[in-house]
């Protein structure tokens, strides 16, 4: 499933870097996977980190609205799967008697008052990071249509098909590709990074399963969203019936299109391959679109005209 890093790349990640992900000199990373156990030992709950434009405009439109209530919040930290991951930690920082696994029961364990600081909070530092990485925005979007598009279809298979509940099956694929966005934000700091965009996702496609997973568990999520993600990029044995989240989380992530339509992946297992999955769940289809064009609108009407952040 995962390609090498092309030579331009190597060359690239092989140059002084600063650890943190600023221009300088990283003494000893000559190569990709020498930056790469840099980047993973970073790793921390506190790490901040952009998902893109769109997702970081529409959670703070959100928060210039005083009177938001409790479903809009909830809208907001869907759209930006750092923000779910930080409001899923602080709900079961208070210790809930059953562990807090989707975002709906988050923000109605928080409050609003909480949940609309740590969104502040965390995109207020979002800011200056996405500015820097302009570069990417093609990418970073994509990634988080995919993301958006997956948590729509795990969404309505588990509310038509199994009796997992919806929002937390949303919520851990809403989750499962955080180690990608984590990656790109460090990937492209790296100088000559914007020279090989293909060699940045072939870096990405391999690595953001191990990165995100281990992420996860830094935040201290609940077993059953970690579980979710986990190699949820490998091949295996198509589930006949849908019994648990990582069952939906897989089958989502292909009939969102998967590594094969998000990365171009020509080497793709036949239970990954997005087309005859989409054959077998055509009925759902016009479902997922409206739940997918549901997220993407989140807030759309308050969004701004002229594309500034602030």
């Amino acid at each position: 499933m995962s390609r090498a890093a092309t030579p331009a790349l190597s060359a690239a990640l092989a140059a002084p870097t600063a650890v943190g992900g600023s221009a300088g000199a990283l003494p000893g990373a000559t190569h990709a996977f020498d930056l790469l156990a840099d980047i993973a030992r970073e790793l921390r709950p506190g790490v901040i980190f952009p998902i893109c434009f769109d997702a970081l405009l529409r959670v703070r439109q959100t928060l210039r609205t005083p009177d938001a209530t409790l479903q809009q919040l909830a809208g907001a930290v869907r759209v930006d799967p750092l923000l779910c991951a930080r409001v899923l930690r602080r709900a079961n920082r208070l210790r809930p008697a059953v562990p807090v696994t989707g975002v709906r029961d988050a923000i109605a364990q928080l409050g609003g008052e909480r949940s609309r600081h740590i969104a502040s909070t965390l995109s207020g530092c979002q800011i200056g990071c996405a500015r820097q990485l302009t570069h990417v925005d093609a990418l970073s979007r994509r990634l988080w249509l995919h993301t958006l598009r997956t948590a729509a279809s795990a969404y309505v298979m588990a509310q038509r098909l199994t009796s997992l509940d919806p929002d937390e099956a949303m919520t851990a694929a809403l989750l499962h590709d955080i180690g990608a966005f984590y990656l790109l934000d460090r990937l492209a700091r790296q100088p000559r990074v914007a020279e090989d965009p293909g060699g940045v996702e072939a870096l990405i496609l391999e690595w953001h399963e191990t990165i995100g997973e281990a992420l996860l568990q830094s935040l201290g999520l609940p077993a059953v969203l970690i579980d979710a993600m986990r190699d949820h990029e490998q091949p295996r044995t198509a589930p006949v019936s849908l019994h648990t989240v990582a069952d939906v989380v897989f089958l989502a992530n292909v009939l969102a299109g998967g590594a094969t339509e998000l990365y171009g992946d020509p080497v793709c297992h036949v239970s990954q391959r997005p087309e005859p999955v989409r054959e077998r769940y055509a009925e759902l289809l016009p479902d997922i679109e409206r739940e997918f064009a549901a997220l993407c609108g989140a807030m759309a009407d308050k969004a701004s005209t002229d594309g500034r952040v602030s």
